[in-house]
């Protein structure tokens, strides 16, 4: 892929990301990426629809087509967001960012359908996860899956964050979708009226990540994380604590086949709420780790080190507050081997 000379940047995307977009209609959100990085030699642009089909139902259809692949997309045509992965011309490929705006499976009962109708949300919903479960087999270590959508009844239903989890992502981050931050993007009807815009309304870019794409490395003798952090969408959601602990998780199991004989995992955390609804302690029983310790944590303690937030404003430091560090080992610590009866002496068998 050509390198830039400079890196250009729309709202969350970069030139420097290798980019799919899929389930376009005119092409015109592809066409807005491309236009904001001067090339678009690292996208490529998916539709379901064939050449004729978008033709007849788009009027900016060939016109943002030709401005895509002068500028060096990758357009294909006739692409299965369920099988996407197997096609011959994006089996090879890895993406930095999957996007999939306002997911639409179409009206299969024709003018009988209704977006409230317990079927259409069923259809749509097998939609979604089709592509969930196919994009994550498409992403780099570090991509991400973009989906945005309506959030209001009865778009709601579809959970989203739920069909990711079915499949093995979990959200780094949700957004507040807006249309003024993609100039020349037109979102398009799904069917009938096909060329016509839709009300917007409220919307949210969910963004997910496979789990090991952001399990933190350490060293194999004593591994240690410091604020594990899987970015932040609300603090006190039950998704983001969901993200949370699963970060947290993969975290145990990954170090713990990296330590020596000796070696102890240390996680460092507030343990005020809603820190304390992540269950650290459970969290690495259920990996295979045993609590050692519990120990207070002070940045007295640690001079030169500055703590830093995770998103948004990431140069800048967060309140401590109340924090430990908490140890784990991954075999039972001797002096706990034992029968109780041992420790009715005054002396621990550990010595």
């Amino acid at each position: 892929m050509e390198v830039f000379s400079f890196e250009r940047q729309i709202k969350h995307y970069s030139s420097y990301q290798k980019i799919l977009v899929v389930g376009e209609g005119d092409f015109s959100f592809a066409v807005c990426l491309a236009r904001a990085f001067g090339l678009a030699v690292n996208m490529f642009a998916t539709s379901l629809d064939s050449r004729e089909s978008l033709m007849l139902n788009y009027s900016k259809f060939m016109s943002n087509v030709m401005e895509l692949e002068a500028r060096g997309c990758k357009v294909l045509l006739e692409v299965d967001v369920h099988s996407m992965s197997q096609h011959p011309f994006l089996i090879s490929e890895r993406f930095d960012r999957i996007i999939y705006n306002f997911p639409h499976v179409g009206y299969l009962h024709g003018p009988f359908s209704a977006e409230c109708n317990g079927f259409q949300n069923r259809f749509h919903q097998d939609l979604i996860r089709g592509f969930l479960q196919n994009a994550s087999e498409m992403l780099t270590a570090i991509g991400e899956i973009h989906v945005t959508h309506k959030t209001t009844f009865p778009f709601s239903e579809q959970k989203i964050v739920e069909l990711a989890q079915g499949v093995g992502l979990y959200l780094v981050h949700e957004e507040h979708f807006s249309l003024l931050d993609y100039p020349a993007y037109e979102n398009k009807r799904g069917a009938w009226i096909c060329d016509q815009p839709f009300p917007v309304g409220m919307c949210i870019t969910f963004k997910f990540a496979k789990l090991h794409s952001y399990i933190t490395s350490g060293f194999n003798l004593g591994i240690t994380a410091s604020g594990p952090w899987s970015g932040y969408s609300g603090i006190i959601s039950p998704h983001m604590q969901w993200s949370h602990q699963n970060l947290v998780w993969a975290y145990f199991k990954s170090a713990r086949e990296m330590l020596t004989e000796t070696g102890e995992v240390h996680v460092t955390h507030k343990t005020t709420y809603p820190f304390s609804e992540w269950n650290i302690v459970t969290l690495a029983q259920e990996a295979g780790l045993f609590l050692v310790d519990v120990e207070s944590f002070s940045l007295w303690n640690y001079p030169g080190y500055q703590n830093k937030r995770g998103a948004g404003i990431c140069d800048q430091t967060f309140p401590v507050g109340k924090s430990s560090t908490f140890k784990f080992s991954k075999y039972l610590p001797y002096c706990f081997q034992f029968p109780p009866r041992w420790f009715e002496s005054t002396s621990c068998p550990c010595g």
